[in-house]
Protein backbone atom coordinates (compact mmCIF):
# COMPACT_ATOMS: atom_id res chain seq x y z
CA UNK A 1 0.00 0.00 0.00
CA UNK A 2 1.26 3.45 -1.32
CA UNK A 3 1.59 6.60 1.00
CA UNK A 4 -1.32 7.97 -0.47
CA UNK A 5 -3.95 4.67 0.02
CA UNK A 6 -2.92 4.44 3.39
CA UNK A 7 -3.95 8.04 3.70
CA UNK A 8 -7.19 7.32 2.60
CA UNK A 9 -7.61 4.27 4.42
CA UNK A 10 -6.97 6.22 7.25
CA UNK A 11 -9.30 9.34 6.53
CA UNK A 12 -12.13 7.51 5.83
CA UNK A 13 -12.15 4.96 9.08
CA UNK A 14 -11.93 8.84 10.95
CA UNK A 15 -14.85 9.85 9.28
CA UNK A 16 -16.81 6.57 9.75
CA UNK A 17 -15.88 6.19 13.21
CA UNK A 18 -15.35 9.85 14.34
CA UNK A 19 -13.66 10.13 18.12
CA UNK A 20 -14.23 8.22 20.90
CA UNK A 21 -16.56 8.45 23.91
CA UNK A 22 -16.99 6.96 27.00
CA UNK A 23 -19.15 4.30 26.34
CA UNK A 24 -15.91 2.54 25.08
CA UNK A 25 -14.12 0.47 27.31
CA UNK A 26 -10.68 2.04 26.76
CA UNK A 27 -11.95 5.29 27.04
CA UNK A 28 -14.57 5.12 29.69
CA UNK A 29 -12.51 6.88 32.02
CA UNK A 30 -11.86 10.11 29.90
CA UNK A 31 -14.01 12.13 27.96
CA UNK A 32 -12.62 13.62 24.48
CA UNK A 33 -15.10 15.48 23.50
CA UNK A 34 -13.64 19.08 24.37
CA UNK A 35 -11.07 17.77 21.24
CA UNK A 36 -13.96 16.68 18.95
CA UNK A 37 -15.89 20.15 19.74
CA UNK A 38 -13.24 22.61 18.75
CA UNK A 39 -12.28 23.30 14.82
CA UNK A 40 -8.60 23.44 14.53
CA UNK A 41 -6.79 25.38 11.93
CA UNK A 42 -3.68 24.32 10.16
CA UNK A 43 -2.45 27.75 9.09
CA UNK A 44 1.38 27.83 10.02
CA UNK A 45 3.86 30.29 11.88
CA UNK A 46 7.24 30.21 13.60
CA UNK A 47 7.52 29.05 17.15
CA UNK A 48 9.10 31.22 19.88
CA UNK A 49 9.97 29.37 23.14
CA UNK A 50 13.19 28.42 24.22
CA UNK A 51 14.53 25.16 24.62
CA UNK A 52 17.55 23.56 25.89
CA UNK A 53 19.53 21.58 23.69
CA UNK A 54 20.51 17.70 25.34
CA UNK A 55 23.01 17.07 22.70
CA UNK A 56 24.98 17.63 19.49
CA UNK A 57 21.60 16.26 17.46
CA UNK A 58 18.78 18.64 17.71
CA UNK A 59 15.75 17.77 15.55
CA UNK A 60 13.56 21.01 15.90
CA UNK A 61 10.31 20.95 15.11
CA UNK A 62 8.13 24.71 15.60
CA UNK A 63 4.43 24.49 14.98
CA UNK A 64 4.48 21.07 13.44
CA UNK A 65 6.92 21.53 10.49
CA UNK A 66 10.76 21.14 10.86
CA UNK A 67 12.90 23.90 11.50
CA UNK A 68 16.07 23.15 9.70
CA UNK A 69 17.47 26.74 10.68
CA UNK A 70 16.63 25.53 14.71
CA UNK A 71 18.09 21.73 14.07
CA UNK A 72 21.91 20.77 14.42
CA UNK A 73 21.75 16.83 12.37
CA UNK A 74 24.37 17.96 9.43
CA UNK A 75 27.21 16.11 10.38
CA UNK A 76 25.72 12.79 11.38
CA UNK A 77 28.01 9.31 11.48
CA UNK A 78 28.40 6.88 8.90
CA UNK A 79 25.01 4.58 9.24
CA UNK A 80 23.05 7.27 10.39
CA UNK A 81 20.18 8.65 8.71
CA UNK A 82 17.97 11.46 9.92
CA UNK A 83 15.59 13.93 8.38
CA UNK A 84 11.41 14.73 7.97
CA UNK A 85 9.26 11.76 7.55
CA UNK A 86 8.00 13.68 4.56
CA UNK A 87 11.28 12.96 2.50
CA UNK A 88 11.51 9.32 3.49
CA UNK A 89 8.64 7.28 3.21
CA UNK A 90 9.63 3.57 4.63
CA UNK A 91 7.26 1.14 3.03
CA UNK A 92 7.08 -0.22 6.67
CA UNK A 93 5.36 3.28 7.57
CA UNK A 94 1.57 2.20 9.39
CA UNK A 95 1.91 -1.28 9.47
CA UNK A 96 2.34 -0.76 13.44
CA UNK A 97 0.16 1.92 14.28
CA UNK A 98 -2.06 0.78 12.21
CA UNK A 99 -5.38 3.11 12.25
CA UNK A 100 -6.55 1.09 15.30
CA UNK A 101 -8.10 4.38 16.80
CA UNK A 102 -9.28 8.00 15.76
CA UNK A 103 -5.86 9.42 17.27
CA UNK A 104 -4.02 7.06 14.79
CA UNK A 105 -6.15 7.59 11.85
CA UNK A 106 -6.36 11.15 12.24
CA UNK A 107 -2.26 11.41 12.58
CA UNK A 108 -2.22 8.62 9.32
CA UNK A 109 -4.54 10.61 7.10
CA UNK A 110 -3.40 14.07 8.20
CA UNK A 111 0.40 14.34 9.30
CA UNK A 112 2.52 16.84 7.89
CA UNK A 113 5.96 16.20 9.16
CA UNK A 114 8.21 14.33 12.01
CA UNK A 115 11.09 12.26 12.26
CA UNK A 116 12.84 9.86 10.38
CA UNK A 117 15.64 8.40 12.60
CA UNK A 118 17.45 5.37 10.89
CA UNK A 119 20.69 3.05 12.17
CA UNK A 120 22.11 0.96 10.36
CA UNK A 121 22.98 -2.86 11.43
CA UNK A 122 25.74 -3.11 13.80
CA UNK A 123 26.22 1.03 14.47
CA UNK A 124 26.27 2.47 18.02
CA UNK A 125 25.15 5.93 18.17
CA UNK A 126 26.85 7.34 21.81
CA UNK A 127 24.84 10.82 21.44
CA UNK A 128 21.15 10.84 22.17
CA UNK A 129 18.82 12.62 19.25
CA UNK A 130 16.66 15.25 20.73
CA UNK A 131 13.68 15.74 18.93
CA UNK A 132 12.44 18.73 20.07
CA UNK A 133 8.54 19.67 19.29
CA UNK A 134 7.32 23.85 19.85
CA UNK A 135 3.69 24.90 19.83
CA UNK A 136 2.47 28.54 20.51
CA UNK A 137 -0.31 28.37 17.33
CA UNK A 138 -3.30 29.00 19.35
CA UNK A 139 -6.16 26.84 17.50
CA UNK A 140 -3.69 24.87 15.53
CA UNK A 141 -3.88 20.61 14.97
CA UNK A 142 0.08 19.37 14.80
CA UNK A 143 -0.58 15.81 13.52
CA UNK A 144 3.36 14.44 14.45
CA UNK A 145 4.56 11.31 12.67
CA UNK A 146 7.56 9.80 13.71
CA UNK A 147 9.47 6.38 12.65
CA UNK A 148 12.92 4.95 14.14
CA UNK A 149 14.25 2.04 12.50
CA UNK A 150 16.89 0.45 14.55
CA UNK A 151 19.41 -2.09 12.64
CA UNK A 152 20.61 -5.41 13.82
CA UNK A 153 23.14 -4.90 16.52
CA UNK A 154 22.57 -1.37 16.20
CA UNK A 155 22.32 1.08 19.50
CA UNK A 156 20.28 4.09 19.60
CA UNK A 157 18.90 7.00 22.24
CA UNK A 158 16.03 8.96 21.33
CA UNK A 159 14.54 11.79 23.26
CA UNK A 160 10.97 13.26 22.08
CA UNK A 161 10.05 16.96 24.01
CA UNK A 162 6.89 18.50 23.28
CA UNK A 163 6.82 21.99 24.67
CA UNK A 164 3.93 24.70 24.52
CA UNK A 165 3.05 28.33 25.36
CA UNK A 166 1.56 28.15 28.86
CA UNK A 167 -1.40 30.16 27.59
CA UNK A 168 -2.07 28.96 24.64
CA UNK A 169 -4.67 26.19 23.15
CA UNK A 170 -3.89 23.93 20.56
CA UNK A 171 -3.72 19.88 19.48
CA UNK A 172 -0.52 17.41 19.14
CA UNK A 173 -1.75 14.25 18.00
CA UNK A 174 2.07 12.40 17.77
CA UNK A 175 2.33 8.98 16.42
CA UNK A 176 5.95 7.28 16.92
CA UNK A 177 6.51 3.72 15.15
CA UNK A 178 9.82 1.88 16.45
CA UNK A 179 11.16 -0.80 14.87
CA UNK A 180 13.89 -2.98 16.55
CA UNK A 181 15.75 -5.43 14.42
CA UNK A 182 17.81 -8.57 16.43
CA UNK A 183 20.00 -7.48 19.20
CA UNK A 184 18.81 -3.99 19.21
CA UNK A 185 19.28 -1.44 22.27
CA UNK A 186 17.03 1.83 21.62
CA UNK A 187 16.26 3.47 24.63
CA UNK A 188 13.52 6.02 23.87
CA UNK A 189 12.37 8.94 26.37
CA UNK A 190 9.60 11.35 26.07
CA UNK A 191 9.24 14.28 28.30
CA UNK A 192 5.99 16.19 27.56
CA UNK A 193 5.39 19.64 29.06
CA UNK A 194 2.60 21.19 27.04
CA UNK A 195 0.75 24.30 27.27
CA UNK A 196 -1.72 24.37 30.36
CA UNK A 197 -4.83 24.45 27.74
CA UNK A 198 -3.92 22.22 25.46
CA UNK A 199 -4.56 18.53 24.34
CA UNK A 200 -1.87 15.75 23.93
CA UNK A 201 -2.11 12.29 22.55
CA UNK A 202 0.70 10.13 21.64
CA UNK A 203 0.34 6.54 20.05
CA UNK A 204 4.00 4.62 20.10
CA UNK A 205 3.92 1.11 19.00
CA UNK A 206 7.02 -0.80 19.38
CA UNK A 207 8.23 -4.06 17.40
CA UNK A 208 11.00 -5.95 18.55
CA UNK A 209 13.53 -8.68 17.19
CA UNK A 210 15.20 -11.54 18.67
CA UNK A 211 17.54 -10.75 22.17
CA UNK A 212 16.13 -6.67 21.38
CA UNK A 213 15.71 -4.09 24.18
CA UNK A 214 13.69 -1.46 24.09
CA UNK A 215 13.10 1.08 26.80
CA UNK A 216 10.27 3.52 27.03
CA UNK A 217 10.38 6.11 29.62
CA UNK A 218 7.51 8.89 29.97
CA UNK A 219 7.53 11.84 31.84
CA UNK A 220 4.64 13.71 32.03
CA UNK A 221 4.02 17.22 32.95
CA UNK A 222 1.44 19.51 30.89
CA UNK A 223 -1.25 19.53 29.04
CA UNK A 224 -4.89 19.92 30.18
CA UNK A 225 -6.19 16.78 28.67
CA UNK A 226 -4.30 13.73 27.07
CA UNK A 227 -2.89 10.00 27.13
CA UNK A 228 -0.31 8.33 26.44
CA UNK A 229 -0.86 4.68 24.22
CA UNK A 230 2.50 2.60 24.72
CA UNK A 231 2.13 -0.77 22.97
CA UNK A 232 4.69 -2.80 22.62
CA UNK A 233 5.24 -6.88 20.73
CA UNK A 234 7.95 -8.97 21.45
CA UNK A 235 8.36 -10.73 18.42
CA UNK A 236 12.07 -12.28 19.10
CA UNK A 237 13.01 -14.63 22.15
CA UNK A 238 15.09 -13.40 24.07
CA UNK A 239 13.70 -10.07 23.58
CA UNK A 240 12.74 -7.51 26.51
CA UNK A 241 10.60 -4.50 26.98
CA UNK A 242 11.12 -1.88 29.98
CA UNK A 243 8.62 1.02 30.41
CA UNK A 244 8.80 3.80 32.61
CA UNK A 245 6.30 6.63 34.08
CA UNK A 246 6.08 9.50 35.88
CA UNK A 247 2.84 11.69 35.84
CA UNK A 248 3.33 15.08 37.75
CA UNK A 249 -0.54 16.69 37.69
CA UNK A 250 -2.09 19.41 39.40
CA UNK A 251 -5.29 21.84 38.80
CA UNK A 252 -7.73 20.13 36.77
CA UNK A 253 -5.60 18.14 34.71
CA UNK A 254 -6.72 14.92 33.12
CA UNK A 255 -4.45 12.45 31.86
CA UNK A 256 -4.59 9.13 31.09
CA UNK A 257 -1.46 6.32 30.31
CA UNK A 258 -2.81 2.75 28.39
CA UNK A 259 0.42 0.09 28.29
CA UNK A 260 -0.27 -2.83 25.86
CA UNK A 261 2.62 -5.60 26.08
CA UNK A 262 2.07 -8.22 23.76
CA UNK A 263 4.45 -11.58 25.00
CA UNK A 264 4.13 -13.61 20.92
CA UNK A 265 7.49 -15.91 21.97
CA UNK A 266 9.13 -17.61 24.42
CA UNK A 267 11.99 -16.40 27.17
CA UNK A 268 11.01 -12.50 26.76
CA UNK A 269 10.90 -9.90 29.90
CA UNK A 270 8.36 -6.80 30.25
CA UNK A 271 9.08 -4.72 33.19
CA UNK A 272 6.58 -1.48 33.40
CA UNK A 273 6.65 1.05 36.80
CA UNK A 274 4.74 3.95 36.54
CA UNK A 275 4.10 6.52 38.86
CA UNK A 276 1.80 9.47 39.56
CA UNK A 277 1.57 12.32 42.05
CA UNK A 278 -1.45 14.04 41.67
CA UNK A 279 -2.24 17.72 43.71
CA UNK A 280 -5.50 19.99 43.61
CA UNK A 281 -8.10 18.52 41.12
CA UNK A 282 -6.34 16.44 39.12
CA UNK A 283 -7.53 13.14 37.82
CA UNK A 284 -5.21 10.07 36.56
CA UNK A 285 -6.15 6.92 34.62
CA UNK A 286 -3.59 4.18 34.55
CA UNK A 287 -4.28 0.83 32.30
CA UNK A 288 -1.82 -1.91 31.99
CA UNK A 289 -2.27 -4.94 30.01
CA UNK A 290 0.25 -7.57 29.83
CA UNK A 291 -0.74 -10.18 27.19
CA UNK A 292 1.08 -13.90 27.67
CA UNK A 293 -0.03 -15.71 24.28
CA UNK A 294 -0.26 -19.63 24.64
CA UNK A 295 3.42 -20.38 22.75
CA UNK A 296 5.09 -17.45 25.03
CA UNK A 297 6.34 -19.69 28.18
CA UNK A 298 9.02 -18.60 30.27
CA UNK A 299 7.94 -15.04 30.23
CA UNK A 300 9.09 -12.51 32.95
CA UNK A 301 6.22 -9.39 33.43
CA UNK A 302 6.30 -7.73 35.85
CA UNK A 303 3.87 -4.40 36.27
CA UNK A 304 3.73 -1.82 38.77
CA UNK A 305 1.43 1.14 39.21
CA UNK A 306 2.18 3.85 42.54
CA UNK A 307 -0.08 6.61 42.64
CA UNK A 308 0.80 9.72 45.73
CA UNK A 309 -1.97 12.10 45.82
CA UNK A 310 -1.16 15.41 47.43
CA UNK A 311 -4.94 16.65 48.12
CA UNK A 312 -8.23 15.09 48.95
CA UNK A 313 -9.84 16.26 45.46
CA UNK A 314 -6.86 14.32 43.65
CA UNK A 315 -7.93 11.14 41.83
CA UNK A 316 -6.98 8.21 39.84
CA UNK A 317 -8.30 5.45 38.42
CA UNK A 318 -5.85 2.25 37.91
CA UNK A 319 -6.33 -0.85 36.03
CA UNK A 320 -2.96 -3.29 35.83
CA UNK A 321 -4.20 -6.32 34.06
CA UNK A 322 -2.47 -9.62 32.91
CA UNK A 323 -4.16 -11.88 30.53
CA UNK A 324 -2.45 -15.18 30.61
CA UNK A 325 -2.74 -17.93 27.90
CA UNK A 326 0.51 -19.55 29.01
CA UNK A 327 1.18 -21.86 32.01
CA UNK A 328 5.27 -21.60 32.81
CA UNK A 329 5.53 -18.15 33.56
CA UNK A 330 6.40 -15.43 36.21
CA UNK A 331 4.13 -12.51 36.18
CA UNK A 332 2.94 -10.11 38.97
CA UNK A 333 1.13 -6.92 39.08
CA UNK A 334 0.07 -4.41 41.36
CA UNK A 335 -1.00 -0.70 41.95
CA UNK A 336 -1.47 1.83 44.77
CA UNK A 337 -2.79 4.68 45.54
CA UNK A 338 -1.68 6.90 48.73
CA UNK A 339 -0.86 10.07 50.52
CA UNK A 340 2.31 11.26 52.45
CA UNK A 341 3.18 9.43 55.73
CA UNK A 342 2.42 12.24 58.74
CA UNK A 343 4.95 10.47 60.52
CA UNK A 344 7.75 10.52 58.08
CA UNK A 345 6.80 14.36 57.38
CA UNK A 346 7.35 14.71 61.42
CA UNK A 347 10.37 12.72 61.59
CA UNK A 348 12.05 15.12 59.15
CA UNK A 349 10.37 18.68 61.27
CA UNK A 350 12.16 17.02 64.42
CA UNK A 351 15.70 17.06 62.58
CA UNK A 352 15.05 20.65 61.98
CA UNK A 353 13.39 20.64 58.46
CA UNK A 354 10.85 22.80 57.46
CA UNK A 355 7.62 21.23 56.52
CA UNK A 356 8.04 22.51 52.92
CA UNK A 357 11.13 21.34 52.66
CA UNK A 358 10.50 18.09 53.73
CA UNK A 359 7.38 17.58 51.71
CA UNK A 360 9.22 18.35 49.17
CA UNK A 361 12.16 15.74 50.06
CA UNK A 362 9.30 13.17 50.23
CA UNK A 363 7.48 13.87 47.27
CA UNK A 364 11.02 13.64 45.15
CA UNK A 365 11.79 10.32 47.09
CA UNK A 366 8.59 8.87 45.57
CA UNK A 367 9.63 9.92 42.51
CA UNK A 368 13.35 9.21 42.15
CA UNK A 369 12.59 5.30 41.70
CA UNK A 370 11.56 6.45 37.82
CA UNK A 371 14.12 9.23 37.54
CA UNK A 372 17.14 6.22 38.36
CA UNK A 373 15.86 4.25 35.78
CA UNK A 374 17.09 7.15 32.92
CA UNK A 375 20.03 5.88 32.01
CA UNK A 376 20.58 8.78 29.46
CA UNK A 377 22.92 11.58 31.67
CA UNK A 378 21.75 14.47 29.82
CA UNK A 379 17.81 13.25 29.73
CA UNK A 380 18.43 12.62 33.34
CA UNK A 381 19.16 16.02 34.83
CA UNK A 382 16.93 17.78 32.51
CA UNK A 383 14.29 15.62 34.22
CA UNK A 384 15.24 16.27 37.48
CA UNK A 385 15.74 20.06 36.76
CA UNK A 386 11.74 19.73 36.15
CA UNK A 387 10.57 17.19 38.74
CA UNK A 388 12.25 20.15 41.18
CA UNK A 389 10.56 22.71 39.21
CA UNK A 390 7.43 20.79 39.41
CA UNK A 391 7.56 20.60 43.60
CA UNK A 392 8.39 23.35 44.56
CA UNK A 393 4.89 24.93 43.02
CA UNK A 394 3.14 22.08 45.03
CA UNK A 395 4.86 21.99 48.21
CA UNK A 396 2.91 23.53 50.79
Amino acid sequence: MNLNELRKKAADHFAANGFPTTKEELWRFIDVSPVAQVEFSSDWQPAHIDFKPLGKIVVVFENGKLSREKSSFADLPDGVCIGSIMDHVDPRLGTLADAQSAFVSANTAYFSDGAFIEIADGVELEIPIHLVYLADADGAAFHLRNFISAGSGSKVTVVEEYMGRSDTTYWTNAVTEVFAADRAEVDHYKIQRESAVAFHFQTVEAQLGANTVFSNHAVTLGSALGRNDIRGKLTGEGSEAVCNGLYLLNGKQLFDTHLFMDHAVPNCKSHELYKGILDEKARAVFCGRILVQQDAQQTDAVQNNKNLLLSRGAKVNTLPQLEIYADDVKCTHGATVGELDEAALYYLQTRGIDPKQGHAMLTFAFANEVLDEVKCKPANAHIEELVHEWLEKVST
